[in-house]
């Protein structure tokens, strides 16, 4: 397990080094999900991912929603309709250093308390918005284990308290790629901007947990991520156009 203490390698914004690196410490920004990274044009990669492409659209099954949900959740689940192609209809805000999609009345979050945005609705753009907003909240500066105690499940308890990816300059959201749905689950590939418009692709998984959306740490704490060089096969989506 890590100290608490970052490392001087640990320190440098993981957008200025070169290549796509893993690491066993735990940042809090993109490596809440237990990653180190840097995003360059070479196309190096992290565990093994399919290829960037449209999804066929398949109609999602009936959702079973919880009626009775932990924190005062309740927002309808909505339409089932995945957004494959376009974005769901949202304006944007900010949490932490980032700008995220919300639509607190449809798709969440419904609450915003301090720096925590909770409660998301049982959809598949819900289910978008909440993964996103999980990478947004590790901008805030609360220590990554405080963000996972709230956003994941089977997260380890000790994460550590280190700096975030925005530490030495801005990332934003750049798009997405919505990969499968159950209502129940849902996977989608999002994909982070960072210093000299340097992209990544991480697989992100969510779970309908106690009325909201969580973020499934992955066993061994590391996703499946890629440097990408564009958007192609993802659907764009950003604050800045």
């Amino acid at each position: 397990m890590m100290s608490d203490q970052p490392s001087a390698s640990e320190e440098r914004s993981p957008w200025s080094r070169p290549g796509v690196l893993l690491s066993g410490a735990f940042l809090i920004a993109l490596t809440l999900l237990g990653i180190v990274l840097a995003a360059t044009g070479g196309g190096k990669h992290g565990s093994p991912q399919q290829s960037p492409g449209a999804a066929g659209p398949t109609s999602p099954p009936p959702v079973s929603r919880t009626t009775t949900a932990a924190g005062g959740c309740d927002l309808p689940a909505g339409s089932q309709a995945i957004p494959w192609s376009s974005p769901p209809a949202t304006r944007w805000g900010t949490v932490g250093s980032m700008q995220v999609p919300q639509n607190p009345g449809v798709y969440g979050p419904q609450y915003t308390r301090g720096v925590y945005a909770t409660c998301f609705a049982q959809d598949p753009a819900g289910a978008l918005l909440a993964a996103i907003n999980v990478y947004a909240e590790s901008t805030t500066g609360v220590p990554a284990s405080e963000v996972m105690r709230r956003y994941a499940v089977g997260a380890p308890a000790e994460l550590g308290n280190n700096s975030g990816i925005d530490n030495t300059g801005p990332v934003q959201l750049a798009g997405y790629r919505y990969d499968s749905y159950t209502g129940q689950a849902a996977e989608v590939t999002i994909v982070i901007q960072g210093g000299q418009s340097r992209l990544l692709a991480v697989v992100t998984s969510m779970q309908w947990r106690d009325g909201d959306w969580k973020y499934v740490f992955p066993a061994g704490g590391q996703p499946s991520y890629q440097a990408i060089t564009d958007l192609s096969g993802y659907v764009s989506w950003s604050a800045f156009g």
